[in-house]
């Protein structure tokens, strides 16, 4: 996936006229501080919020749409724009809620990412665990192949990406 750009623009869809990331921000969120990133493929808002408890560390919002406007998913690239836009050891959720908090207006998705590294959530997994395409075979599974230069899970940088080979 290619690397985000912080965006000084919009473009109001009522109006047709650009306007600041501020404006938009007034519009949008209150005026809460924001800041907006696009790459080929997504548009993400980014809104932290400071904490007013200290042994709670900050959170930070990313509304993640895809330019196309269509409802694709992808957790590896959901995991890369929450590792590039808040931190690799920062953690965070998709949360599913409650029907009565649930928001649902567009083919976009939330993350909500605590900002400090090494924080870790009550509940996942405790080591981690990355498979190949051949691994997944062997338990009757699928899994796609590693992409060039995405870590292997062992520290290690992947060599191809059409064998999903380890370097």
């Amino acid at each position: 996936m290619d690397k985000f750009i912080l965006q000084n623009m919009m473009i109001n869809k009522k109006t047709g006229q650009e306007m600041t990331i501020e404006e938009f921000s007034k519009i949008a969120f209150d005026g809460g501080k924001i800041e907006v990133f696009r790459n080929s493929t997504y548009q993400v808002v980014k809104r932290i919020y400071v904490s007013a408890n200290d042994a709670v560390p900050g959170l930070v919002w990313l509304s993640i749409k895809r330019i196309d406007k269509e409802s694709i998913h992808d957790w590896r690239e959901f995991q890369e724009i929450k590792n590039e836009l808040v931190g690799k050891e920062c953690e965070g959720v998709e949360l599913y809620p409650a029907e009565s908090r649930c928001v649902d207006m567009a083919n976009q998705y939330h993350l909500w990412v605590f900002d400090k590294a090494g924080y870790r959530l009550p509940f996942g997994f405790d080591e981690r665990a990355i498979g190949t395409p051949e691994e997944a075979e062997e338990i009757g599974a699928k899994q796609r192949p590693i992409k060039k230069g995405e870590d292997n899970g062992e520290g290690r940088l992947s060599e191809t990406e059409e064998q999903g080979e380890i370097s």
